[in-house]
């Protein structure tokens, strides 16, 4: 497993669920507020789950949930997340 970039993840303002729950992610140095995070609908399991573990690990760290949304039948689920402090 990879470490997630300080710069793509700066970049593109979206990380996998997958990255956050595997500790690839350090989100000290993220520079913007808002965060979507993504997990992807996988054989025989929805995304949903990890998805809300990853919700539930970040509000440990100062974020909150925003919104959540399905793209495609379900195949993708996003969680808006925002900084507060």
């Amino acid at each position: 497993m990879a470490l997630v970039s300080p710069q793509k993840l700066a970049q593109e303002r979206v990380i996998t669920a997958d990255a956050v729950l595997g500790g690839q992610v350090d989100l000290r140095a993220y520079p913007h507020r808002h965060l979507m995070v993504i997990a992807r609908h996988k054989w025989g399991s929805s995304g949903f789950p990890p998805l809300m573990e990853a919700v539930e690990h970040l509000s440990n760290y100062g974020w909150e949930l925003v919104n959540v949304l399905s793209v495609g039948e379900g195949h993708h689920v996003y969680a808006a997340m925002r900084r507060t402090a």
